[in-house]
């Protein structure tokens, strides 16, 4: 192959490569409403100084699923909707092995970053059809889709924490 002809492949390779990898980097976009969660720590997109901000419509537009689930703090299956952990991580592009979860009263838990999709762990922000509120466990409680019976076995008690608004990956 002739160096010029070599040449143009890796020009033209790099043309389609540049708009996804520049897209992938992007800042987030500015949270307009109240911030819910704030996502710190070792993540390589961010909308602010601190890191990123993400209001209820930013996390809307994430992968958001619905799940009817069991949780040793409920009576019966209970009806949760919200982002899934991993498309908040994927969103910052988080690099780490370890999420410290934090709550409006600084309780904080570990939680293992393999988790997120391994569980299909959900940042739960309604319950049953209602916005959830800092009364309700809310705004953002972490979930972890579980049978009955997994959910009397209390796996992933330590890691729901609930009243939800940051977390920082080491």
């Amino acid at each position: 192959m002739s160096q010029s002809r070599r040449l143009f492949l890796q020009v033209l390779a790099l043309g389609l490569l540049l708009p996804a990898v520049m897209s992938a980097a992007s800042p987030l976009p500015t949270p307009t409403g109240q911030v819910l969660l704030h996502v710190t720590g070792n993540i390589a997109i961010t909308n602010s100084e601190q890191g990123a901000a993400f209001d209820r419509a930013m996390l809307q537009d994430l992968d958001w699923v619905e799940v009817e689930t069991y949780t040793a703090f409920t009576e019966g299956p209970q009806r949760f909707a919200g982002p899934t952990l991993a498309s908040v991580l994927a969103a910052v592009g988080a690099q780490g092995d370890i999420l410290r979860a934090t709550a409006i009263n600084d309780y904080s838990v570990q939680i293992p970053v393999v988790h997120a999709s391994a569980h299909d762990v959900l940042l739960a922000m309604d319950m049953n059809g209602r916005q959830m509120r800092v009364r309700d466990k809310g705004p953002i409680w972490v979930v972890y889709p579980m049978t009955q019976l997994e959910a009397e076995a209390h796996p992933f008690d330590g890691q729901m924490i609930w009243q939800l608004t940051q977390i920082r990956i080491d």
